[in-house]
């Protein structure tokens, strides 16, 4: 795999490096980040001389049809630096031009970052800041920009748009039915939406849906068994069809009999009943509860009565309770009840009690965790097409399927490189014609700078090495 050559150039690489480091660190931070800085280099000339060899593995397993007809040079960013690799460009009988060895590694032919850098980019990017996000991988590879770290977030958000439309595709207009292998008795599904600011003078700001499908709460925190989110800028319809779809590729929705539906009263969520069979609406109690606090905080009595008529579900004594109450009020307060009264006919239907272990009310602690965290940061802005984006990675990290959007190839590495390391000595050289070649090749030794640690300590040794081998 490698030759005594390739190792010597490191060893020594590494030995000066080193002692010059050690000569002009000012402490031990400076110290520590100089040879970390050395070991990446080291690391990336063994990387490159690793990738040499499997492009000369390549030449000698190629196609007779191809043509070799010279090499072209490439940068990637990897985890211990920007890497140039040099590699053979061929063409085909049909004068198509390929690169074998970007096809073995699984290399795009535009790809800047590795696929280990775009999911550290990635993982960074849907919890801070680009510029902030570039920066903290600077400190393991400097030429990290955050236009870098933008362009990775936007290939890989494209990708998990187009994945979600052809999947919507393929159920809504060619009627392939998703394959869901899981199958529960109750499936229940939780929808909101957050507004975020807009870049260029957009006032409104922009709205992203998320649903949230799960089969129930566990432990003392409730939490969510099996939980499956779905988020994007799209109205009713698209965002409840694509849940659907991703849903029905989890679960086997043909299998289940009650599916909860729970929201804050949004005419879009109320949609969702019509996607799956046997759901039911039912009313967000956090929501319900806000309505009720913010309403009539400061009437306790109408609170009471209020409160009284829901637990019941006693349509009658509930909106008796908010005439009366409306009538002792005035100007901005009364109009509030007869919000709430409007309100709380209009969702009157899904007002219902329901089991503790099937309660409803996650999606806000949802909300909150998976988009507004990283989207309602103070001096964020985004564009539609930036959020839409962000939103579909936020809502895939959360499902722990960030990496499927990494822009990677399958590589086809297995077989290029034996299953132990060798060392290859040259096929010239003899044991007597290699130490010849050492001394030969190496004159520090000899000269006047013999003495010095780096030679008289790491290169002497190497001799010691090769004439006992």
């Amino acid at each position: 795999m490698f030759n005594i050559r390739q190792i010597v150039l490191i060893v020594l690489f590494l030995a000066e490096g080193i002692f010059k480091i050690l000569k002009v660190a000012r402490d031990f931070t400076q110290l520590e980040e100089e040879v970390h800085r050395l070991t990446q280099k080291a690391a990336a000339m063994l990387l490159s001389f690793a990738l040499e060899e499997i492009d000369r593995r390549l030449l000698a397993e190629k196609d007779p049809s191809l043509e070799v007809v010279g090499f072209r040079e490439r940068g990637l960013i990897t985890c211990i630096g920007e890497l140039k690799i040099k590699r053979r460009l061929y063409k085909t009988n049909s004068g198509e031009y390929i690169i074998l060895l970007d096809k073995a590694l699984g290399i795009e032919p535009h790809q800047r970052m590795s696929k280990r850098m775009q999911e550290l980019a990635l993982e960074l990017a849907t919890e801070m800041p680009f510029r902030r996000a570039a920066k903290v991988l600077s400190y393991l590879a400097p030429t990290v920009s955050p236009m870098a770290v933008w362009k990775a977030v936007k290939i890989a958000g494209e990708e998990a748009r187009s994945e979600a439309l052809k999947l919507k595709e393929d159920v809504f207009e060619r009627g392939q039915v998703p394959e869901g292998q899981k199958t529960v008795d109750k499936l229940f599904i939780e929808g909101d939406e957050v507004w975020i600011r807009c870049q260029r003078g957009n006032t409104k700001g922009l709205g992203i849906k998320l649903v949230v499908g799960y089969e129930g709460k566990s432990g003392t925190r409730k939490q969510l068994k099996n939980r499956h989110s779905v988020a994007g800028i799209t109205d009713g319809n698209g965002i409840w069809e694509e849940a659907s779809c991703a849903f029905g590729r989890k679960w086997d929705l043909s299998s289940i009999d009650q599916v909860r539906i729970g929201g804050d009263g949004a005419e879009w969520i109320k949609k969702g009943t019509e996607y799956f069979p046997g759901a039911s609406y039912h009313l967000d109690p956090f929501h319900l509860r806000k309505r009720l606090t913010e309403a009539l905080s400061f009437n306790s009595k109408t609170y009471e009565s209020v409160c009284d008529g829901l637990a019941r579900l006693d349509r009658s004594a509930t909106l008796q309770a908010l005439k009366e109450g409306a009538r002792l009020l005035r100007g901005s307060q009364r109009k509030k009840v007869k919000e709430l009264a409007h309100y709380l006919m209009e969702n009157w239907d899904g007002i219902s009690r329901l089991p503790e272990e099937e309660r409803l009310g996650a999606i806000e602690g949802q909300i909150r965790h998976t988009l507004a965290r990283r989207m309602k940061r103070i001096g964020a802005r985004w564009t539609p097409e930036g959020a839409d984006r962000m939103g579909r990675l936020l809502a895939a990290k959360a499902n722990n399927e960030l990496s499927k959007y990494l822009q990677q190839r399958p590589s086809a590495l297995s077989g290029l490189v034996e299953s132990e390391v060798v060392v290859e000595k040259q096929a010239s050289h003899g044991k007597e014609d290699l130490e010849a070649w050492l001394r030969a090749s190496m004159p520090a030794l000899r000269g006047p700078f013999a003495w010095k640690p780096w030679i008289k300590y790491v290169l002497k040794e190497i001799g010691t090495i090769q004439r006992l081998a």
